[in-house]
């Protein structure tokens, strides 16, 4: 037990002396301003529900024996987060987030086409640390939406649920505009409940890293 108690002591003491060390908290960060901001994340293409994750562009080839590589697939996967907060207390921004993003994987033949669009909104919390140029937070989502596929003539429709855990900075542009890098862990949840041509429902697990960037802006409340 007092071994216990020195450790929580010494953790209580870090703690204290990280906050005594916090910078002046910056005007852009204050109770009461706005926060607008969009981002998007890089590629995890490969995997099921990459579109919510990623932006960027790949070309799929075959080789057969000693045959040159030849085009097979063309994909594009991109996406918007858009958000708008409000600073509850200083450093600590509430608000909400919206999810557009599209998926196109097309047969260079031109008979085989395969579309994805998601759409989702929810709310999401971040907490800032600021340091004298760079201010450091840390950031949790959730996200409720639907995602659309398209093959060919056929539709499918599917339920979606996200949430994320992310550390990043901000890195001051100017008094009102911050440039922002995350990574972090997410998990996307895609259900689909049969039909009567179906007999069984889908669900599809994605999770990973995500590495996002973005642009913020800070204003004061009108």
């Amino acid at each position: 037990t007092m071994k216990k108690n020195t450790l929580l002591s010494v953790v209580f003491a870090l703690v204290v002396t990280g906050l005594m060390a916090q910078s002046e908290i910056p005007q852009q960060l204050q109770k009461g301003n706005l926060l607008l901001a969009v981002t998007s994340s890089i590629s995890m293409d490969g995997s099921w529900g990459s579109e919510v994750f990623g932006i960027g562009f790949s070309n799929t080839k075959t080789k057969q024996g000693s045959d040159p590589a030849e085009d097979y697939y063309r994909c594009t996967v991109w996406n918007l987060l858009p958000r708008g907060g409000y600073f509850v207390i200083d450093n600590l921004a509430v608000g909400l987030e919206f999810l557009v993003s599209g998926y196109s994987e097309k047969h260079d033949d031109g008979y085989d086409t395969w579309k994805e669009s998601t759409f989702g909104a929810g709310p999401f919390i971040r907490y800032y640390y600021p340091l004298d140029r760079l201010y450091p937070f840390g950031e949790v989502e959730m996200l409720i939406g639907t995602n659309k596929e398209s093959y060919n003539d056929n539709d499918y429709k599917y339920n979606i649920f996200l949430v994320g855990g992310y550390l990043g900075v901000a890195v001051p542009l100017g008094e009102r505009v911050t440039f922002d890098i995350k990574t972090g862990y997410a998990h996307l949840t895609s259900s689909h409940k049969g039909s009567e041509m179906e007999d069984y429902d889908h669900k599809y697990l994605t999770g990973g890293i995500v590495i996002a960037m973005g642009f913020s802006i800070y204003l004061p409340m009108p």
